[in-house]
């Protein structure tokens, strides 16, 4: 999977998967509205945070074509994800902090 991808993927994934939590849960709040307040910013606690990413790619080049990178390994809040296989090219490990707002619930 191309580095672009992988990370827009993760990041829609993350995003997905708050909204639906909001709307399946029946008691109790995820992401409720008003955690911009002086206080509960003091008390780290935001809708803005952060996804940290540490990945392994691999450079691909093809003859006539820019080189790209894939993902070979990821770590993301302490998940692995891979893949197998050979294949040429050089690897490098990057790391690196993308912000996000978590969206917030209609819920009071």
């Amino acid at each position: 999977m191309d580095l672009k991808d992988f990370v827009s993927q993760a990041l829609c994934d993350i995003i997905g998967g708050v909204k639906k939590a909001q709307e399946e849960t029946s008691t109790g709040t995820i992401c409720p509205n008003g955690l911009e307040t002086e206080d509960a910013i003091k008390a780290a606690i935001s809708t803005i945070t952060t996804v940290d990413f540490q990945v392994t790619v691999r450079t691909e080049e093809h003859a006539g074509s820019a080189a790209k990178l894939s993902v070979v390994t990821a770590i993301i809040g302490g998940s692995i994800k891979g893949e197998s296989g050979t294949n040429s090219g050089n690897a490098a490990t990057l790391s690196f902090r993308i912000p996000v707002r978590l969206p917030t619930s209609a819920k009071q």
